[in-house]
């Protein structure tokens, strides 16, 4: 459905925080399925010691539920939700649960559904499985949507504006 090119196309995050591949099934307007490699490359897992068992590699949890997260704002983006100017934002999360782990070699499948939507704001659910296993359970995602411009920070002031305004 979406090769990795287009999903990068549809979301700000970049790399190291892109954590998304393709995007393997979208049913309009209310449901998608992603994918995330975990490789051994990672930045996550640069400080591990040789030796170290594979229960040591266990992706984090806060990479899991951002990757879960991103496909949440793909389902958002392709199912028109919002303006394109917005942005969509995560802002309270229930019943999440980690089940195992996952681990690299694995390959996941993030399976996000809306349960509601008006203007803007969303309710998803969903659940991440690898192979034969459930690796996350999300019971519910509440996500607004914001005007891009708004959540924009304010440049800094150069060191040369701030003497002139000083006087110095």
């Amino acid at each position: 459905m979406l090769d990795h090119s287009q999903v990068r196309d549809r979301l700000r995050q970049r790399p190291p925080m892109l954590l998304l591949d393709t995007v393997r099934q979208f049913s309009p307007p209310d449901a998608l399925v992603a994918t995330k490699a975990v490789t051994g490359g990672e930045a996550c897992y640069r400080d591990l010691a040789d030796g170290t068992g594979i229960d040591g590699f266990a992706y984090p949890s806060a990479l899991l539920l951002e990757s879960f997260g991103q496909a949440v704002s793909l389902l958002w983006s392709l199912a028109e939700l919002g303006p394109a100017e917005e942005i969509p934002l995560m802002v309270g999360i229930r019943d999440l649960t980690y089940a195992e782990p996952a681990v690299p070699g694995d390959v996941l499948e993030h399976h996000v559904r809306l349960n509601h939507h008006s203007g803007a704001v969303g309710e998803f659910t969903g659940e991440t499985r690898t192979a034969d296993r459930t690796v996350l359970t999300v019971g519910s995602v509440l996500v607004v949507s914001r005007p891009a411009a708004s959540l924009l920070a304010t440049p800094p002031v150069s060191a040369v504006s701030a003497q002139s305004k000083d006087g110095g």
